[in-house]
């Protein structure tokens, strides 16, 4: 019985299944069964009962779910004693959602770097939906995403709230005044980030409860590539204001005001409930202090 089987046991527990196991643990799906099956030999009984939609643990299989916590727990906490070893010393595995990138996480990378230099972060920039599940999964420590989702897995804290409108190039509002009624305008693009993005389904909302059907919604993963295509006069988009806020107070662009009142994206910073770090949870407070400063909105 070593450390390793251990520890696959209890990340098949975690994410209820083989597959998701090996990809936390960055093994391969042979491997963990192997070590599973070596466990059930030398108890003499099964671990987990499997089925086409879950992985579940027997009683045996949980009696030895808190024996594996328990071993793992005393393990770090002897390496810890012995070998002194620091958290400040390692890597952190950041991820984040764009908005973030385009706002205040340039300030919170250089505050992590003044106060542990010896820290390298690895970045992982993506949609809400994949830093989440990363998390969930033990691939990042920390992730920035648009939430709370509740996961039984996680501590979610609160960091920000961005705003989202519809902005557009000045000219579409020169033409105009007033209100923009989005029905009478002729059919354009309106760009958004990518599907499954809470803002991408918050515009295919708006435009349905609209009846608005002849507006193309376009996904796209980067919001450099949505500012260059509204700055050169390609239709609207559907954005937090801050990821543009130079182009506005320049004039190139403009919030427009269509009658419309849009939730803002709430950002949290989640990562596992057993994670059992203190410079995790100083991070988190480090994002939440950035992103105070940054906006003057943050929770």
């Amino acid at each position: 019985m070593d450390f390793k089987s251990l520890e696959a046991v209890l990340w098949i527990d975690r994410l209820g299944g083989f597959k998701a196991a090996s990809e936390a643990l960055r093994m391969t799906q042979p491997a963990i069964s192997i070590r599973v099956s070596q466990l059930e030999t030398l108890l003499g009984a099964k671990i987990f009962h499997r089925s086409a939609k879950r992985v579940v643990p027997t009683p045996i299989g949980m009696t030895l779910i808190r024996y594996a916590e328990r071993i793992l727990e005393l393990r770090d906490e002897a390496i810890l004693t012995i070998k002194g070893h620091s958290e400040e010393n390692g890597i952190l595995r950041l991820g984040t959602m764009e908005t973030a990138v385009h706002t205040w996480l340039s300030r919170l990378l250089c505050r992590i770097d003044e106060k542990y230099p010896n820290i390298t972060v690895d970045l992982d920039i993506s949609i809400s939906d994949d830093i989440q599940r990363k998390v969930a999964k033990g691939m990042l420590d920390i992730g920035l995403f648009v939430g709370p989702v509740n996961s039984p897995m996680m501590i979610e804290t609160p960091v920000c709230s961005f705003d989202v409108a519809l902005i557009a190039p000045r000219a579409v509002v020169d033409r105009r005044t007033g209100r923009i009624d989005l029905g009478s305008l002729p059919s354009l693009p309106i760009m958004t980030f990518s599907r499954n993005t809470v803002p991408h389904s918050m515009l295919r909302n708006l435009l349905s409860r609209q009846g608005i059907g002849h507006h193309r919604v376009n996904a796209m993963s980067s919001v450099p590539t949505i500012v260059n295509m509204l700055l050169n006069g390609t239709g609207l988009a559907l954005l937090p204001p801050d990821v543009v806020r130079s182009h506005l107070d320049s004039g190139e662009l403009c919030v427009l005001d269509a009658g419309l009142t849009l939730p803002p994206l709430n950002c949290v910073a989640g990562r596992l409930i057993k994670h059992g770090s203190s410079l995790v949870e100083d991070i988190v407070i480090m994002a939440q202090e950035v992103a105070r400063e940054a906006d003057g909105r943050a929770e």
